[in-house]
């Protein structure tokens, strides 16, 4: 069976941002009746789902598209224009863009097949399957997520409308976020209470990421307010569930050999070099001098790491890699950039954390959702929500400073403490592909990127990426953002 999915996926990932029709016998594609016998044959299918996503979190593309933001410095000349708002200048922005949209569809492509096989199954009990439904919809659900915040409309599709991927019109930003809220409910309903690791989604996943989409209808460009207190909810079934706490070291969520059993992780991807989703960002951030042997396609700025709050070194050893292998200081590498340290550690086959790296391709982990993350998410939402600030909003913004060891915040106005947190998430979630957004739904990418870059030209057509210009004679429905 696994050998028979394995052969089946790759055709399917090709195709999935164009027509496909998935009912036809003749073209060796899955139905109802054909390779699903058993629970883990649904389970093996699933499990493609996840691959098109590895392999991106494991390359440059997402952390470049969000170099708009603080954190991410890029010296590759041909991607400055995502650094510096102006992507116009990119010659062929379609090699960043395309990767990120055709690596969603694809596992949205899966996601619909897993959905549509379910619902005409007729050999398995329907509540055995209806925990990988829930996978499914928690899947699809992340996935047009991370579309309409990069691209804002695109074709939604469903398992009834696939096929008409070629000429689908694109759908309205707020029938997205529908179609997201719908889907994660019900998976919340039917997903697993709980999962041996972060690699799969249970009930509480399901809530943290319902509250990060209901903290961002609260934003730009939908600028739904009463979105707050739903966010503010959600994240407060995260916490209030006790499934997950903050990892006492920051440093040590970025060991591999952490990677399944610390407690804050509660959405990851891992990779594996043995199944073909190894990934090469741990090679893409190290210098390429010192003995480190890496590309330095993307570091962090140094103007970032200057204005870094110091509390306890961990958090800072965590974030950022300051010294080389040979004790070089990064001031004295080739880029004269401060490092990653987060994406750093992809196993022995990247060299570890310390060692150099012995392959282009090794085992990462990317975590997506962090309980840090959602207890800032409470914060935030909370305080827009009641208009000031709870004692269990003050909580959840100290939690996450005491373990940097910042000092705690007391006493502040609604808006100050607002922006203690929305500092705090810069400082907390470097490098995870969340400041960019969190500039995005705030809307302070001009304030923002002019501290950087004096003469950046900021409009409303910065807040979305182009679409791919490939995907524009692909799928027939869809049109160019504005601006590009």
């Amino acid at each position: 069976m696994k050998k028979t999915i394995k052969y089946i996926l790759p055709a399917l990932l090709a195709f999935a941002a164009v027509s496909c029709s998935l009912k036809e016998d003749l073209t060796g594609q899955p139905t109802a009746d054909k390779f699903f016998g058993t629970v883990s044959d649904f389970n093996s299918f699933m499990t493609g789902a996840y691959d098109p996503l590895v392999i991106l979190y494991g390359s440059d593309v997402p952390y470049v598209a969000g170099a708009g933001a603080e954190d991410v410095f890029t010296s590759v000349v041909r991607w400055k224009g995502f650094e510096q708002a102006n992507i116009n200048s990119v010659g062929n922005p379609d090699e960043l863009t395309s990767e990120l949209w055709k690596s969603y569809y694809s596992s949205i492509s899966s996601c619909n097949t897993m959905i549509r096989i379910i619902g005409e199954n007729t050999k398995i009990a329907k509540e055995k399957l209806l925990p990988i439904k829930g996978e499914a919809l928690f899947l699809r659900a992340f996935n047009y997520f991370n579309l309409v915040r990069w691209f804002g409309k695109v074709p939604l599709l469903l398992v009834d409308n696939q096929e008409k991927a070629a000429t689908e019109k694109e759908s309205e930003v707020a029938d997205i976020y529908t179609q997201i809220v719908n889907d994660l409910v019900e998976a919340e309903k039917i997903l697993p209470d709980s999962q041996a690791d972060a690699s799969k989604p249970s009930k509480i996943t399901a809530s943290a990421l319902l509250s990060q989409v209901y903290l961002t209808m609260a934003g730009y460009p939908l600028n739904k307010t009463e979105y707050y207190a739903s966010a503010r909810d959600a994240a407060a079934k995260v916490i209030d569930s006790n499934e997950y706490s903050l990892e006492p070291t920051f440093f040590n969520l970025w060991l591999y050999d952490n990677r399944l059993i610390n407690p804050e992780f509660i959405f990851a991807f891992y990779a594996s070099s043995s199944n073909g989703t190894g990934g090469y960002v741990n090679r893409a951030i190290r210098p390429e001098d010192h003995g480190e042997g890496g590309w330095a396609d993307w570091t962090s700025d140094e103007r970032y790491l200057n204005e870094f709050p110091h509390g306890n070194e961990s958090r800072v050893e965590g974030t950022f890699y300051l010294t080389l292998m040979d004790g070089t200081p990064w001031q004295e590498s080739t880029m004269k950039q401060p490092y990653v340290g987060k994406l750093r550690d992809g196993g022995s086959k990247a060299g570890g954390y310390y060692g150099a790296p012995t392959a282009n391709k090794a085992d990462g982990f990317y975590c997506m959702i962090r309980y840090s993350d959602i207890l800032l998410v409470y914060a935030e939402a909370a305080n827009k929500a009641e208009g000031q600030p709870s004692e269990k909003a003050y909580k959840a913004l100290n939690d996450v400073r005491d373990r940097a060891g910042l000092e705690a915040c007391s006493g502040l106005s609604t808006e100050n403490f607002d922006k203690a947190v929305l500092d705090e998430r810069k400082w907390e979630l470097a490098f995870e592909c969340s400041r960019w957004f969190d500039i995005v739904r705030r809307h302070i990418l001009r304030e923002t990127i002019t501290k950087y870059y004096p003469e950046a030209s900021v409009d409303e057509h910065n807040y979305l990426l182009p679409k791919p210009y490939e995907q524009l004679t692909i799928m027939q429905g869809i049109e160019q953002n504005p601006g590009y």
